[in-house]
């Protein structure tokens, strides 16, 4: 069973690959707006791994645990780090479209709501489920501001962001 620091931990790591994919996406848009919302989005991600970072568990826990929760920290930290859920890599660097690198950035919305909303059920903080709450909010948001800019279609000047 994984502590609420290794969950943490796991929420943390895939707000930085949120975070350094839309901002590095943010970078090659050739549309300002395109640009802007990229960037903003990426600050959000920041924000919310920022936020994770301060959850303080008040499990306390044995030595042999301590010793455990590190080695399975660095574990997780190693597998989420080079993976983005649905968010493929690979998909994005041969991306020719911004409609491609926004079809994929909407399923790792989708894919940090699932695992957020099942992190709920690890919680027993209420102002830390409230918070969790208004992240996952956040991230439905990000949802629509990515619908919007795939509808608007104005962003077609775009260049690969890998």
């Amino acid at each position: 069973m994984f502590t609420v620091t290794d969950i943490c931990n796991i929420a943390i790591q895939i707000e930085q690959n949120g975070a350094e994919i839309y901002r590095n996406a943010s970078k090659t848009a050739l549309d300002r707006k395109m640009a802007e919302t990229l960037a903003n989005l990426a600050k959000e991600e920041e924000k919310h791994a920022e936020w994770f970072k301060s959850i303080q568990s008040d499990q306390i826990l044995s030595t042999e645990q301590k010793e455990m929760e590190a080695i399975g920290r660095s574990l997780l930290q190693d597998i989420v780090k080079n993976n983005s859920f649905s968010l493929d890599k690979k998909m994005l660097e041969n991306a020719n479209e911004p409609g491609e690198l926004i079809a994929q950035s909407i399923e790792l919305e989708q894919d940090t709501i699932i695992f957020y909303e099942i992190l709920l059920d690890f919680l027993d903080n209420d102002e830390t489920i409230e918070q969790l709450k208004i992240i996952i909010r956040e991230e439905q948001s990000h949802i629509k501001k990515l619908k919007t800019m795939k509808e608007q279609g104005g962003f077609i000047a775009c260049t690969s962001p890998f």
